[in-house]
């Protein structure tokens, strides 16, 4: 057992904690369980290894704070966020407050035990990270531009009715590419979608969802390749 990386555990229900605590016990993680927030930040510090799980309360968003003080704090620990159901809105929130996983109950153990894993060698070890920003971009191109412009709106937390009136489909279409997204994508869940999109690099803002097409070229007309749309980084959603 290695004490110098400690799987902090807190505002988890007892039952689903002690789930998660014989699972992490078999595999012969350190871990350390705290009562509320208040304890956890007197016990943890700033320069410490390891990771936190916590739960989140969706659509509520109850247990989101702990992102924003441990930010504020500048701890920098992974946390790993666990929730009975996600949703769009509150994925994007909780990646961008800063977790580094967000696994959805029941959770299954050997994804817990590899998310762990990861953010335990996040510091150390970028090979993971690094090879999910490779393989992202490439399934992003197999994407239509039908899709593109869902998931555009997906990843900005809009429902599918208000998707579907801004391309002028109905929302039964919009469920459809969403479906083909994420077998493209080979993600499961929202939550995954949410994430991985989140660390991909980002459409240009002039053709974004719901802004102008930029004119055609008068070249591309004449059968001439048009010019492609500028990309730039987005921000890394995990750090997944």
């Amino acid at each position: 057992m290695n004490y110098s990386e400690t799987i902090h555990i807190l505002n988890i229900d007892p039952i689903i904690r002690s789930s998660l605590t014989s699972a992490l016990d078999r595999a012969d993680y350190h871990l350390r369980l705290h009562e509320d927030a208040g304890r956890f930040f007197e016990a943890v510090e700033t320069d410490s290894r390891g990771c936190v799980i916590i739960y989140v309360d969706m659509p509520e968003m109850i247990g989101i704070e702990l992102l924003r003080d441990a930010k504020a704090r500048r701890i920098e620990l992974p946390i790993i966020v666990i929730t009975a159901q996600a949703n769009v809105r509150g994925a994007i929130q909780v990646m961008k407050e800063g977790a580094f996983d967000l696994l959805e109950l029941p959770v299954n153990e050997a994804k817990l035990l590899a998310s762990v894993q990861q953010a335990l060698t996040r510091r150390v070890d970028h090979r993971a990270y690094r090879g999910r920003t490779r393989t992202t971009p490439g399934r992003l191109a197999t994407l239509t531009n039908r899709e593109n412009d869902v998931l555009a709106g997906l990843v900005e937390g809009k429902l599918n009715k208000v998707i579907a009136h801004e391309l002028g489909i109905s929302a039964r279409t919009v469920e459809t590419h969403r479906s083909h997204i994420m077998t493209k994508m080979r993600v499961k869940s929202v939550a995954d979608l949410v994430r991985i999109s989140l660390g991909a690099p980002r459409p240009d803002p002039a053709v974004r969802l719901g802004a102008p097409r930029p004119p055609v070229d008068p070249a591309a007309r004449m059968g001439a390749p048009a010019p492609r749309a500028l990309t730039e980084p987005g921000a890394a959603a995990t750090r997944r």
